[in-house]
């Protein structure tokens, strides 16, 4: 991570994208924007369950990832952390690049990696570590 002084500033206006979905009955939509050299910057998940536990979460989710990704943290971590995390809703969504999530958290997990990860600058498909194998990689162990 970078030193906070360093941080990515939010500008006023940036490329971005917005998908909508629905996850297991419960509608929400991905608002994404980009930095001019084309990292993501900026992370806003919303449920359409105002005032709930469950937006509330979500929305903290989002000011998370945002700011790691603000002080320098790879979308790939974010990626490899929220795969496969498990809470509802879960089950089926209306979107094809990603037909089942887990969870919120997984669905945006899946998303980041078809924006960011699956296409990085360089082209080459990449597909994160998840499981037992992120699991040794980020402790060392075998």
């Amino acid at each position: 991570m970078t030193d906070p002084e360093q941080r990515v500033p939010a500008s006023q206006r940036r490329p971005g994208s917005t998908v909508e979905f629905v996850l297991d009955g419960t509608e929400g939509r991905l608002i994404t924007a980009v930095a001019p050299d084309g990292r993501l910057t900026h992370v806003d998940l919303r449920v359409d369950k105002h005032g709930s536990t469950l937006a509330g979460l979500t929305e903290a989710l989002s000011i998370a990832v945002t700011t790691g990704l603000r002080a320098g943290a790879p979308v790939s971590a974010f990626v490899t952390e929220l795969w496969q995390t498990r809470y509802t809703p879960a089950g089926r969504t209306d979107d094809p690049e990603v037909p089942e999530a887990t969870s919120l958290g997984d669905y945006l997990a899946r998303r980041l990696h078809h924006l960011a990860v699956e296409r990085p600058h360089d082209g080459a498909p990449r597909r994160p570590a998840v499981g037992a194998a992120a699991d040794r990689a980020r402790t060392g162990t075998r």
